[in-house]
């Protein structure tokens, strides 16, 4: 049986309704001629971030001039003829390409219909066209600097991700003080929060013209790195086969971690944590039994990957934003 989408109402299909009422209203009022065009201007340009939006902006009003031009100098050469039309769309959309304005091709072809119906071609049908793309296109820029805020997303999305951290570095240090247990923590699926994380971060920076970064891109992507190495030391985990003197000091470096997953200077603190157990661990007798050298190769790699994880964060630093960054002095 077919299911149905829930039925929702988001800001981008208001801002789509309000602006194609806006549209229509302001361009009847200025006595244009096929004034309900405007709407179909303002239904193409809006976006979902305000980069996107200024360069469809500029696509079709570029290939918009670029089809007046042509089809008014065609159609009075050549006449107001269906072949005609063809043939300056057979040109015209080629044409779109070589500028690279090819978005444009169908709000270009709105236009040329209008030139193919009008019953005198002459410079006040060209200005009537400028008019329309003006409160079309216009319009449709108003509508898109009205960017809801994607910050409470994406500190959403940071605390759940921590969360995750934490129970998994908990769920670490459980399972170092009973060996053999296998670390159920669903991975793929913490995955591709952060991926999803990523991508609302990357569409944070086009709702902005002059930004060109995004400190929680750079964050989310330091997870995603961070999160390999968690994957990898589960298996050693899992791979430990009987108890070992240097258990306990990981569990408890394993808990220190959990603790601090959400800090900007825990670091180095754990760092130097994890020497001292590795000198230890340099200092002591080698096991006499296959199963306890096996689980000391495993508590050693163990270390190694702690240690890269330990190194992502402390090679990114602290958590900047926009809004936190000073401008510089003059």
């Amino acid at each position: 049986m077919m299911s149905l989408n829930p039925y929702r109402i988001g800001f981008r299909t208001i801002k789509t309704a309000v602006g194609m009422a806006l549209g229509i209203i302001i361009a009847k009022l200025m006595g244009l001629d096929n004034f309900a065009s405007s709407a179909i201007l303002v239904v193409l340009c809006i976006k979902h971030t305000k980069v996107h939006s200024l360069q469809a902006i500029v696509s079709r009003f570029v290939s918009c001039l670029m089809v007046l031009i042509l089809g008014s100098i065609a159609f009075n050469m050549l006449g107001q003829s269906a072949i005609v039309l063809g043939l300056i769309v057979l040109f015209f959309i080629p044409l779109t390409v070589v500028f690279k304005v090819q978005e444009g091709v169908v709000t270009s072809c709105v236009i040329l219909l209008h030139i193919f119906n009008a019953s005198v071609i002459d410079l006040q049908l060209f200005y009537n066209e400028i008019l329309l793309l003006i409160v079309g296109l216009g319009i449709a820029f108003l509508m898109n600097v009205i960017m809801p805020s994607l910050d409470s997303n994406l500190k959403h999305y940071k605390q759940e991700i921590e969360q995750q951290f934490t129970y998994i570095f908990e769920q670490f240090s459980n399972t170092c003080k009973k060996p053999n247990n296998n670390v159920n923590i669903a991975f793929d699926e913490l995955k591709y929060t952060i991926r999803k994380a990523k991508s609302i971060a990357f569409r944070d920076v086009k709702n902005h013209f002059v930004r060109n970064e995004n400190s929680y891109y750079h964050y989310f992507d330091m997870r995603e790195e961070q999160l390999e190495l968690l994957r990898r030391m589960s298996i050693i985990i899992e791979n430990i086969e009987t108890k070992d003197c240097l258990l306990s000091k990981i569990s408890n470096l394993f808990a220190e971690v959990a603790t601090n997953v959400n800090s900007n200077d825990y670091t180095v603190l754990r760092l130097h944590s994890l020497y001292e157990i590795r000198l230890e661990l340099n200092k002591l007798e080698l096991p006499t039994s296959h199963e306890g050298f096996r689980t000391r190769a495993n508590l050693l790699q163990l270390l190694n990957e702690l240690e890269a994880y330990l190194a992502v964060k402390s090679q990114f630093g602290s958590l900047r934003l926009h809004s936190d960054q000073k401008p510089a002095a003059t």
